[in-house]
């Protein structure tokens, strides 16, 4: 009896596999298909993403620092970039001058140019703290444009919020992978990356 059954299923379904032979043979086209689509779509995805992330790759070799520093008029963004032995620096857009440090009167920082003067101090400050904690948004803000503010929320988290236009997925993943070169500084730090007007966002820990 049980052999007699077992028979009757096995013609029942060698009728189901002949009369559905079409329908099988084309869902299993359609499940390699898709698969085949998957593993496109993932390839194409981190060539896309490592080709926008090589667009906004920084020049590490070329020193550049944003401060916020006290002026007459309030709060100003001081650009400050090497040339050489000397900096550049602009104030809001609007060049002050050159700066140096003065190996005959122990490194001190000096200047010619006399709209330089006045904040000279303030500068030269801010760019001995650049190596450390405290200073790090300088070097970010230098180094990557997509950043247009960044705010300390403790001693030890760093919001940093980006141009609306920026893609938030990239640019984070990116700074994951090379926030490292850029850190000069043992003690923990971690980073909160958003866009403007937008609450979602990314923690990256530094050390």
């Amino acid at each position: 009896m049980e052999v007699f059954v077992n028979e009757q299923s096995g013609q029942r379904a060698g009728k189901w596999i002949g009369r559905y032979t079409t329908e099988l043979l084309f869902g299993a086209a359609l499940g390699v298909s898709l698969a085949a689509l998957c593993l496109m779509y993932g390839r194409e995805r981190r060539n896309r993403l490592k080709s926008k992330t090589s667009e906004i790759k920084p020049d590490l070799n070329m020193e550049r620092y944003i401060f916020d520093i006290a002026t007459s008029n309030g709060i100003k963004q001081a650009i400050v970039e090497s040339s050489g032995e000397c900096y550049s620096v602009s104030l809001e857009n609007a060049f002050l001058g050159t700066m140096w440090q003065d190996p005959a009167h122990g490194m001190q920082w000096k200047t010619e140019d006399q709209p330089l003067q006045e904040h000279l101090w303030d500068i030269s400050a801010a760019l001995s703290e650049a190596f450390s904690r405290n200073g790090f948004p300088a070097i970010l803000k230098g180094a990557y444009p997509e950043i247009i503010h960044t705010g300390w929320k403790t001693s030890e988290t760093l919001e940093i919020t980006l141009n609306p236009d920026t893609d938030l997925e990239v640019f984070s993943t990116f700074l994951q992978d090379e926030v490292m070169n850029l850190v000069d500084f043992d003690e923990h730090l971690d980073l909160v990356v958003k866009k403007k007007d937008d609450a979602y966002f990314k923690i990256i820990a530094v050390n």
